[in-house]
């Protein structure tokens, strides 16, 4: 089953609005001043569909708002200009953080497996990169994905076998994956922390890492990485330290099978960066400033597991998210 746009967006919103009062208004501070026109659950549903690329009339959260103004009026009457938009919904981004838990919460099952990689989030094209401008203070120049150098940050994910993303956290470009993995597996056990594996030779890094509050929840699930994590040193300390079993490849010559079967569980998360990436617009995110960039990763990652959370229940694959919006 296929959704025309009016359609998945009451969806959207219905689901929304009752994990709003599940899990996140227990949550909100006590404010004063006037009642907002939009509800926050209004306002959480418009930011999640502005993160849709794929089957909608927008590539961007500007052109989402632009549409719905123009042709969805009756739907949100009280939508409130580009910036007030912008400053409410930068106030909500920890509200995302908590839709994407809650959705992965309600899905996973106890028999799980998750896996851990990073990807490439580029914020600047070419030249740009040498005069970046906007989130110069926390942007780096590293490597990895398709473009063997880019401008911007890493972001670590946590999947599920079955897709969902169950914790995050973004990093400098130029920070060596396991130590985002540090940042990540520690915050995850509630003790954030970059010790490292106790080698006299490491010094954490110096650059912009974060945040803590999306590394979800601990586990003792088996977590599979690939090569990139490995490390005796490493994988003792997190065993020890935060009670996480990392399986990364044998070092030396491994069976052809053995690659394979690795492979094959590892998969999993490549498809999640695709979609990530084609249907949510992971790379290039358009974000000016720290605040905007924290609330737009959150937002598309909360978008993505309640993708797959429309698509179970529509009996729907779980990625057939390019064509759930017709």
């Amino acid at each position: 089953m296929d959704l025309d746009l009016e359609t998945f967006l009451t969806i959207l919103y219905v689901r929304v609005d009752d994990l709003y009062q599940q899990v996140i208004a227990p949550q909100m501070p006590a404010c004063g001043g006037p009642t907002p026109e939009l509800s926050d659950s209004e306002m959480l549903c418009l930011g999640l569909a502005a993160q849709w690329r794929s089957g909608v009339p927008w590539k961007t959260e500007r052109g989402c708002l632009r549409y719905v103004r123009k042709h969805l009026h009756p739907l949100f009457p009280r939508l409130t200009s580009q910036s007030a938009f912008n400053r409410r919904l930068r106030r909500l981004w920890g509200g995302f953080i908590l839709l994407q838990q809650a959705v992965a919460q309600q899905l996973i099952t106890a028999d799980e497996y998750e896996v851990m990689d990073a990807v490439p989030v580029p914020v600047a094209h070419g030249a740009r990169s040498f005069h970046p401008g906007w989130l110069a203070d926390i942007a780096r120049i590293g490597h990895g994905g398709n473009d063997r150098y880019f401008f911007g940050l890493h972001l670590l994910l946590i999947s599920s076998a079955t897709g969902l993303a169950t914790g995050w956290v973004l990093g400098a470009a130029n920070i060596q994956d396991r130590w985002l993995a540090e940042g990540l597996l520690s915050a995850r056990a509630d003790c954030p922390q970059l010790t490292g594996s106790g080698a006299a030779h490491l010094r954490p890094p110096q650059d912009w890492m974060g945040p803590v509050q999306s590394s979800g929840q601990p586990t003792d699930r088996p977590l599979v990485a690939d090569a990139g994590f490995t490390g005796p040193r490493w994988h003792s300390h997190w065993l020890s330290d935060y009670g996480i079993e990392l399986v990364t490849p044998p070092e030396g010559l491994i069976p052809l099978a053995t690659q394979r079967w690795f492979s094959g569980m590892r998969q999993v998360i490549e498809t999640v960066f695709a979609h990530l990436c084609e249907s949510f617009g992971l790379k290039y995110p358009g974000a000016h400033t720290t605040w905007g960039l924290l609330t737009r990763i959150a937002a598309k990652l909360a978008a993505y597991n309640l993708g797959l959370s429309i698509n179970r229940d529509l009996g729907r694959d779980n990625f057939a998210l390019a064509t759930l919006i017709v």
